[in-house]
């Protein structure tokens, strides 16, 4: 099993939640050192921010789905701590869009 951070489109109620198909939810929480930005899909970039996030579980096909879905559209997994242990979280170096103060995806 891995365990994955999400912070925007995976999210429950989101468009590309489906993905996490059989995966275990294991809470909710922010993340400190992580500002959200937004131009059309949210951006992960480390800052002086914070993030919300769902932290889950996945098996190794349904990470290696998310992880190819993330990589191929420009995303770099990293590894961040979590209440629920290390996980995965795929972020980008630079800013792109607008900051969304809140750090929440809701909040778009």
């Amino acid at each position: 099993m891995v365990r994955i951070a999400v912070y925007g489109t995976l999210r429950r109620g989101k468009p590309l939640h489906g993905y996490l198909h059989g995966a275990r939810f294991l809470g909710e929480e922010w993340i400190e050192g992580y500002e959200l930005y937004f131009d059309g899909l949210p951006y992960a970039v480390k800052g002086a921010g914070r993030l919300k996030v769902e932290v889950y579980e996945v098996d190794g096909e349904v990470f290696e789905d998310i992880n190819t879905l993330e990589v191929g559209a420009g995303y770099t997994p990293v590894e961040v701590e979590t209440g629920f242990g290390r996980a995965i979280l795929w972020e980008v170096s630079s800013p792109r869009g607008f900051r969304v103060e809140s750090g929440d995806f809701d909040d778009v």
